[in-house]
C-alpha cells in the first residue's frame, strides 16, 4: 500500500500547524512563565468560575494528571486557589485568585500577535470561517473544549 502525501492527510496538517504555533505561544508565554496548560486553566477559572480538576482537565483537553501538576504550578504562585465543593465535600474546587485573573489577561494580551501571524496568509473572511470550521470540528472531537454557543 503506498504511503501518499502526508501533506493531502488532514491530521499531519494540523499536527505540523500545532506544532509550530505551540513554539509561538511557548515563546509568548515564558515572560510569565506560564504553560499553555497553565494558560488554559487560568483563563477557564477566569471565563467560567470554579472547576474541579477533572472538569478543568476535560475543558482544555489534557489529561488530569498534566492539570494536576499544571494547577500545582499556580496554587504555589498564589494563582489559583483550592477549596472543598460547597455540596460536594469531597470535590475539590480551583478557582482564579485576582492575580490569576490580571495575569491570565496579560498573557491573553501577549499572545495576540501569535494569532495575527498565524492568520496573516488569510483574509478577514477566511480567517473568520477558518475559525468557524475549527469550532465544529474541535466540538466534534471534544465537545468540553468550547463553551456552548
Amino acid at each position: 500500500m503506498p504511503v501518499g502525501d502526508p501533506g493531502e492527510r488532514v491530521g499531519y496538517l494540523i499536527w505540523q500547524l500545532s506544532q509550530a504555533y505551540v513554539q509561538l505561544l511557548e515563546q509568548a508565554l515564558r515572560p510569565f512563565g506560564l504553560t499553555q496548560t497553565q494558560y488554559s486553566a487560568l483563563v477557564r477559572l477566569t471565563m467560567e468560575g470554579p472547576l474541579s480538576g477533572a472538569e478543568l482537565a476535560r475543558r482544555c483537553g489534557v489529561t488530569a494528571q498534566s492539570m494536576g501538576v499544571a494547577v500545582q504550578g499556580l496554587a504555589d504562585r498564589g494563582l489559583v486557589g483550592r477549596h472543598a465543593h460547597p455540596t460536594h465535600g469531597r470535590i475539590i474546587e480551583i478557582s482564579v485568585t485576582p492575580a490569576g485573573e490580571t495575569l491570565a489577561g496579560q498573557a491573553t494580551e501577549a499572545l495576540q500577535p501569535c494569532e495575527q501571524e498565524a492568520l496573516a496568509p488569510l483574509t478577514e473572511d477566511e480567517g473568520a470561517q477558518l475559525k468557524a470550521d475549527l469550532r465544529r470540528m474541535l466540538r466534534s472531537m471534544n465537545p468540553h473544549a468550547l463553551p456552548h454557543p
